[in-house]
């Protein structure tokens, strides 16, 4: 039975220390102290956790302290942040299977065993990763950021900087970012979007203190106020405007738009999937052509077929939704006239008044 190695990680963490871990100060900070405090802490205090972890990484790369990394952001729910790491997870077990492949090459038996363990090792890792990825598409939304020209801001999520130059991951249903300029004033945006839906996002203005009026004072003595009373619509003072035709329409649009996206998403991982299965169909004795041999790797060419038909289901699926939805929304955002009334009737002390508006 296989698990994921989030749930993998976890259950190590719960099993290497007692139920109330406590983390101690590293001092001097080293990657070995944090790494023992982000274990300490993954199954207590996934958030503390996820920071030593984080402390770790940046003194000492290495992958595995990486994918706990993303398994403690995976608990404390900070999906968009979990999902971005488990794509770097994926770049850097495919750097390790490329290194296998080459030791692969030695004459030495021995290096070329240790070389094809580690290689099988990356793969099964960097597929659990996969897995992740396609749980996680559900639960995040994307942001573009417009710059504006001529102003430096550094733009983070969780505590983390992001490339604001590329799409934004959030968390689908509420997220916040944190906009820093470069006299070090920090300004929180709340972002409210739904799983799979794009939303164009502008930083807001720099605040900048308001500057004392000079304008000398003028007193005026009081009028007397008028009355406005506006009336019922008359059929002669009547016009039209134009107004949202199906703001519901353009709700559900939005909606199946966004599963589309779901959909294409989880058909562009299920592809890679079944690329990674038949690489290893043909390391296990299949041609170019998808003949194999009866055995392991009969079976491999046979799962990597099954996840392409699913993956082009996906994808049909998916693009079929992208479009429905897009049109729903097109088309509820357009716009009808409807007839309204202009009619004022100003009543003061020595006057009365009546106006309309033709247009």
């Amino acid at each position: 039975m296989q698990r994921t190695f989030a749930g993998f990680a976890v259950c190590f963490a719960i099993a290497a220390g007692p139920t109330e871990a406590r983390a101690g100060a590293c001092e001097p900070p080293s990657p070995e102290c944090h790494l023992a405090n982000g274990r300490k802490l993954l199954a207590s205090d996934p958030h503390a956790a996820a920071a030593e972890l984080l402390a770790s990484f940046r003194l000492d790369e290495r992958t595995d302290t990486l994918t706990l990394y993303a398994s403690a952001l995976q608990a404390d729910h900070q999906y968009a942040r979990a999902l971005e790491t488990w794509q770097r997870i994926i770049l850097f077990r495919e750097s390790e299977i490329e290194a296998a492949k080459e030791a692969m090459r030695v004459p030495s038996v021995r290096k070329r065993e240790a070389a094809r363990a580690a290689r099988a090792r990356a793969q099964e890792q960097s597929e659990q990763a996969a897995a992740e990825i396609m749980a996680l598409w559900s639960k995040v939304a994307r942001v573009r950021i417009q710059l504006p020209a001529g102003q430096e801001l550094a733009v983070s999520a969780g505590g983390v900087e992001v490339d604001a130059t590329k799409e934004v991951l959030v968390n689908a249903g509420r997220d916040e970012l944190a906009f820093t300029r470069k006299d070090g004033s920090v300004q929180r945006v709340v972002v409210e979007l739904a799983a799979g839906q794009t939303k164009t996002l502008e930083p807001p203005l720099e605040r900048r203190p308001a500057e004392p009026s000079t304008a000398p004072r003028v007193v005026t003595e009081p009028r007397p106020a008028s009355v406005v009373i506006t009336p019922r619509p008359a059929p002669a003072a009547s016009r039209t405007v134009w107004v949202r035709r199906s703001p519901t329409m353009s709700r559900v649009g939005l909606g199946l738009a966004a599963g589309g996206v779901v959909g294409l998403g989880i058909a562009s991982t299920l592809g890679y999937l079944a690329s990674r299965d038949f690489d290893r169909a043909q390391d296990l004795g299949c041609d170019a052509n998808g003949e194999c041999p009866v055995g392991p790797a009969a079976d491999r060419g046979e799962q990597a077929r099954d996840r392409t038909r699913i993956a082009q289901i996906s994808a049909i699926g998916g693009g079929a939704l992208l479009v429905t939805g897009a049109t729903l929304w097109i088309l509820g955002r357009g716009k009808t006239r409807r007839a309204v009334t202009d009619v004022t009737l100003s009543v003061g002390p020595s006057s009365v008044g009546l106006g309309w508006s033709l247009r």
